[in-house]
């Protein structure tokens, strides 16, 4: 269950793919404080008949109403998109409320956000509901960021609170655990290439192992799962650097500024990515074709073009994907 965002970029990255990825996912789409106006055109072109999970607490936090979060779905649904609503054992009231309406509109069913420290609450409040149907519910259990925590002994604690809460045949539809460790930006890192461990990977091979029922995975994909937009001045001193989900973690490439005394221009820094990617022993290595992947080929032997940061995010984002769905026992 890969938590994504409103953006017209994830919404290319979960289209494009492979339908053997695509059987083994089942997207969770948060939306910001503002909802880009390209996403809704491009996920229906993209995802029409694939079905997805729409979170909208942060929105409602930001906006004090759920009437951007009830367009959205609406226009999803009615796009073609088999939609179900996110609720949050933390969130406001109004919003659950908000969101429990919309239950069964275009797909059976709804994920319950739950943090790893509300768990004891789970059962209790969804017994409180008469109208909620253990049956029709995701549970999505949420550890956080694991960046400083040692795998196996946080995954070992991560299990033992989730065997005490959860029994083996409790009637949820699918329980999954979250977290994440990508880094938030790059300034810690070298320049060129950095091996960064992908801890949420290694923390649920190990929870996953421990535990009495199946646990799904989930992940915020390649990126630190901030919501926050980024000031356009931010964007503009950036580096231009890319991050490959690999087996066990990142390689990121770091790259320098487009502008200064030591600016690079865009396009020489992204093709140059690409030929440092795909002349790596690690680059593919997947089961089936990765469309992020082609697009790093064509930008590697490509003169005319190497994509913009909107085009990588795009790529990354799928590769990490399809690199998840394939390794998926």
């Amino acid at each position: 269950m890969p938590v994504v965002r409103t953006k017209a970029g994830e919404a290319d990255a979960l289209g494009n793919l492979s339908p053997a990825a695509k059987a083994r996912v089942f997207p969770l789409i948060r939306l910001g404080g503002t909802v880009p106006t390209t996403f809704l055109p491009k996920m229906i072109a993209s995802a029409a008949g694939f079905p997805i999970a729409l979170d909208g607490v942060h929105n409602f936090t930001v906006a004090g109403s759920a009437t951007a979060y009830n367009a959205l779905f609406n226009a999803l649904g009615a796009g073609g998109v088999p939609v179900i609503p996110t609720l949050s054992l933390r969130a406001q009231p109004a919003y659950n409320a908000a969101a429990a309406a919309l239950v069964g509109t275009y797909w059976p069913g709804f994920v319950l956000h739950v943090p790893l420290a509300d768990l004891p609450h789970l059962a209790p409040w969804v017994a409180s509901i008469p109208a909620w149907n253990p049956n029709q519910i995701d549970v999505l259990i949420d550890i956080s960021g694991v960046a400083e925590h040692a795998p196996i002994p946080y995954a070992n604690y991560v299990a033992q609170t989730l065997n005490a809460s959860l029994a083996a045949n409790y009637p949820w539809r699918s329980v999954t655990l979250h977290s994440w460790s990508a880094p938030k930006d790059h300034g810690p890192l070298s320049p060129g290439r950095n091996d960064v461990p992908r801890l949420d990977w290694q923390t649920w091979q190990r929870a996953r192992a421990l535990v009495q029922f199946q646990l799904d995975y989930s992940d915020s994909g390649h990126v630190h799962p901030s919501l926050d937009e980024v000031p356009g001045y931010a964007m503009a001193n950036a580096t231009v650097s890319v991050r490959y989900a690999i087996d066990e973690r990142w390689i990121i490439q770091k790259g320098v500024r487009t502008s200064g005394a030591n600016g690079i221009d865009m396009a020489t820094q992204y093709r140059g990515h690409a030929q440092t990617l795909v002349a790596d022993p690690a680059f593919g290595g997947l089961g089936v074709a990765c469309w992020g992947d082609g697009r790093i080929q064509h930008y590697a032997v490509t003169p005319g073009g190497a994509g913009g940061r909107g085009q990588w995010a795009a790529l990354l984002l799928n590769r990490h994907i399809s690199h998840v769905a394939d390794r998926l026992p």
